[in-house]
């Protein structure tokens, strides 16, 4: 039977199907090398990558194996150590990277590496390292761990050069302890400053609380710091409170401070002081530390110190109240006589509790006018004419009695009352010209005393001129007398007691200069002050009989005040021969308890009535009666 159709087409079929099965396995080899090829195009992609982010890295790129040894280091790793690739490539880090004696040891290092592994965690480290020409800096490494295909562990690190900001770090550091410094230290001397002070006294007073020990407190005050000033300038001044806090620190121990709490003061704390013997030993070693001389302009300058010195009682944690305790004590060393070592023991605190109560009544007393006032005359010398009145204030003390002007004035001036209490003796000066103008002698010169802290007072001047004013009174018969040892500042200044004294001048006043002669700076107040006059130191006017340096002193300031046209008094003479001698050499007004001592204003009427304003003078000892 012959070959049909059919057999044929199957043939063909089958042909096709192969054919097509070729065809689709062609494809899909092209399509599988496609892929191949842009797998391995994407391998080389990621390889340039990869090589191309670790040569152009700013960072350097190292891989060691977890013995140290460097398999493979990037270029930039290269450049930040200085080193050629030999130097570096299977060598350790600790051959070339650390500074001479400072390269950790290499065990310690593989345990570092090894706990950081089996933590999990990479680790951060900051090393000072050394490049090749010798030159340091600082290097912070970051490390981690990969494995290799045989599963080898490599460590990779991540290196970077941080010395900008490790300076920049160090510098704000720096500033910031300089300023937590000098927020906390005296600028000249650098001993602790007044709230360190306190910081560090209330700490070891609660530390004393808690272990029982007792804490010292020693305030001390440089004797005659003033006389450096003006003797030497004020750069010998601040050579001496640099030498006194040098010689402080370098006598106590770690433990203790020493602080600058004033001009001229500092204190000591101590702690673990155990009793009064021990602490008064120490303020004693200390005043001797502080008196030894110390050169400035090549010459050896010498200061001293008084010390008050108090020990806390346990429980006590207030450092005010020791500090109180030891500035009494320093009160009684310096009104001793200065360079004096006091510790506040009980009897000195039962003292502290009298004066407490008399600091109370003595403001009671000013509050409520319980304070009386006298006056002295002052005496034409050729005449015998009561030129004038001196106001002084006294206190009459209901249970301790009269107490004197030099133990309540200081105290007046601790509690801020100085400028009151003078107000009032300007109130009693004032009433008192009234009863003489009113009696016919209107020409008697009424003063009174004005402190710093009077002349400071902002309607001081407007209240004495309404009450001259008032009164109907020539201001040139009211003087205001002013210490000597005041402090003058420029003429500028709105509040200076120099600016105040030229106003009281111009407005017409009399302004003396009191005590003149026993300071350092009378002549040269003679020259920058507006005053009309002055009264001579009595201390001067009684030596000048039994020292002629002393007499030809007074001698020559009386000449002197006549050429200048300034009114003169001599104050303390107590005695004919001192009168005649001053009336010999020419001065012009005395004042003294010869003539009288300080009566009331009752017994001062007298006296000017009773002798009808003129005065024989006796040329006795014979003190003339006040009535």
């Amino acid at each position: 039977m012959p070959a049909g159709p059919y057999p044929l087409l199957a043939v063909l079929a089958v042909v096709a199907v192969l054919v097509a099965g070729a065809v689709l396995a062609v494809v899909r080899i092209r399509r599988l090398e496609a892929r191949i090829r842009g797998a391995l195009a994407a391998e080389r992609r990621r390889a340039t990558y990869y090589r191309m982010s670790a040569e152009n890295a700013r960072d350097g790129l190292v891989i060691h194996d977890t013995n140290l040894t460097i398999l493979w280091a990037n270029p930039a790793y290269l450049r930040m150590m200085g080193q050629p690739a030999e130097k570096v490539i299977g060598h350790t880090p600790l051959d070339f990277a650390f500074p001479p004696g400072e390269a950790p040891r290499k065990e310690d290092v593989i345990a570092t590496l090894r706990a950081a592994a089996e933590s999990g965690r990479e680790a951060l480290h900051i090393f000072r390292n050394t490049r090749g020409d010798g030159t340091q800096f600082w290097n912070q490494i970051n490390f981690g761990f990969q494995s290799d295909e045989k599963g080898e562990s490599h460590v990779v690190l991540v290196c970077r050069d941080v010395t900008r900001a490790v300076e920049q770090e160090e510098d704000v550091r720096r500033i910031r302890d300089r300023l937590e410094h000098e927020a906390r230290h005296d600028g000249l001397t650098g001993a602790a400053n007044r709230t360190e002070f306190l910081r560090f006294t209330r700490e070891v007073l609660e530390g004393g609380t808690r272990t029982g020990q007792r804490v010292a407190l020693l305030h001390i005050d440089l004797d005659r710091f003033k006389d450096i000033n003006d003797t030497h300038g004020h750069s010998a001044g601040d050579a001496a409170l640099i030498h006194a806090a040098r010689e402080l620190k370098g006598a106590v121990r770690r433990s203790d401070m020493v602080a600058r709490v004033g001009g001229d003061e500092f204190v000591v704390v101590c702690p673990g002081v155990p009793d009064l013997a021990t602490l008064e030993r120490l303020a004693r070693g200390l005043a001797a530390a502080i008196a030894r001389p110390f050169r400035f302009n090549d010459m050896n300058l010498y200061t001293r110190a008084s010390f008050g010195c108090a020990l806390s009682t346990l429980g006590e944690t207030d450092p005010q109240a020791l500090l109180l305790q030891s500035d009494f004590a320093l009160y009684e060393a310096k009104h001793a006589g200065r360079s004096r070592v006091t510790v506040y023991d009980e009897g000195l605190h039962q003292r502290h509790i009298r004066m407490q109560r008399r600091a109370t009544d003595l403001r009671d007393a000013v509050e409520t006018g319980g304070l009386d006032h006298v006056f002295q005359p002052v005496v034409e010398l050729s005449t015998g004419r009561i030129a004038g009145f001196e106001t002084l204030v006294r206190w009459h003390h209901e249970t301790e009695g009269i107490i004197s002007p030099a133990d309540f004035l200081p105290m007046a001036e601790d509690l801020g009352l100085l400028a009151t209490l003078d107000l009032l003796s300007m109130e009693a000066a004032l009433s008192m010209k009234r009863r003489l103008g009113a009696a016919g002698y209107g020409q008697t010169v009424l003063s009174f005393n004005a402190s710093s802290d009077l002349l400071r007072h902002p309607s001081f001047i407007n209240r004495l001129v309404f009450g001259a004013e008032a009164a109907g009174m020539d201001r040139s018969q009211i003087a205001i007398e002013v210490l000597e040892t005041t402090v003058f500042t420029d003429q500028d200044e709105r509040d200076s007691p120099a600016r105040i004294i030229r106003d009281l001048r111009d407005a017409g006043f009399h302004v003396y200069l009191d005590d003149f002669g026993m300071g350092y700076a009378g002549l040269a107040h003679l020259a920058e002050l507006a005053i009309t006059g002055i009264k001579l130191d009595q201390l001067l006017v009684k030596r000048m009989l039994t020292n002629e340096t002393s007499a030809k002193i007074v001698a020559t300031i009386i000449e002197l005040c006549r050429d200048l046209g300034l009114r003169m008094i001599a104050e303390g003479v107590e005695d004919a021969t001192t009168a005649q001698r001053l009336r010999q050499m020419g001065c012009p007004l005395i004042q003294g308890y010869w003539l009288s001592p300080p009566v009331s204003g009752d017994n001062a009427m007298a006296f000017v009535t009773g002798h009808n304003g003129t005065i024989a003078l006796p040329r006795s000892r014979r003190r003339l009666s006040a009535v």
